[in-house]
């Protein structure tokens, strides 16, 4: 976790898991495997150290840093990795889950490359999730000598869900999945920015045939409440640039 990060939308970070892959444009020049290098190469970043990007890892005794800080402050989740990254288990995502409902003071902004399986989280039935998500809670109030009673509000009013979209082609497939998600707050990461994005356009209305536990999603508000987005980082020729006028067009929206 760290209190000083150069993520200009954000306070701090939280890597309960590390590594990644990659599975689009989006991802070519990837912040977190750049750093990536110089921690695999510190044998100090014991959780780095060694490891290819590609190594994908959840790490248990990171879990409870978030209830360590009491200051509040926004807390990106899984800066160097994708919570729902097909390798970790939903026993794990389920724990996470659980250390933000506690950590009430703080809001988490989670960012995902893979809506698809931030959706599956989900399908294993609306109330079953909230369930595991608060026997979670239970436990891990327990270890730290504090009674809860499971989750008071869900979805969960401090964690935000957010998807990337880098481009109109992203941004149609992932915003719609997005949108069948329950969430306090929903976000978009326009970053990089590869190419114009239409938001208007995005076909939010073709959500497909509904599982049975979202029909009470309908009732929370289903607008992208917050959208950041910025150009390609990196160096030499290889780094696309990013055109203003789509910046503005962003905020015309």
């Amino acid at each position: 976790m760290a209190d000083k990060t150069g993520i200009a939308w954000t306070n701090a970070t939280w890597n309960p898991i590390t590594g990644c892959t990659k599975v689009s444009q989006g991802c070519k020049h990837c912040y977190a495997e750049r750093e990536w290098g110089r921690l695999s190469a510190n044998p100090k970043a014991v959780s780095y150290f060694g490891r290819a990007f590609t190594d994908v890892a959840y790490h248990e005794g990171r879990l409870d840093q978030p209830l360590r800080w009491r200051k509040p402050r926004m807390i990106f989740v899984n800066s160097m990795s994708d919570l729902f990254h097909e390798s970790v288990p939903d026993a794990f995502i389920d724990q996470i889950f659980a250390v933000m409902a506690l950590a009430n003071q703080h809001i988490f902004q989670v960012l995902t490359k893979r809506p698809e399986r931030m959706l599956d989280w989900f399908a294993t039935g609306y109330n079953n999730r909230e369930h595991e998500v608060g026997h979670a809670m239970r436990e891990i109030a327990a270890a730290h000598g504090f009674d809860v009673a499971g989750i008071q509000e869900w979805p969960i009013p401090n964690v935000w869900l957010g998807v990337s979209a880098e481009d109109q082609e992203t941004a149609d497939v992932r915003i719609p999945i997005l949108m069948q998600v329950p969430a306090a707050l929903r976000w978009v990461s326009a970053e990089p920015l590869l190419g114009p994005i239409d938001f208007e356009a995005v076909p939010v209305g073709m959500f497909g045939p509904l599982r049975p536990y979202q029909a009470s999603v309908t009732t929370f508000n289903q607008r992208i409440k917050w959208v950041v987005a910025g150009g390609e980082s990196g160096f030499g020729s290889n780094v696309r640039p990013m055109h203003p006028d789509w910046v503005a067009s962003i905020q015309g929206v």
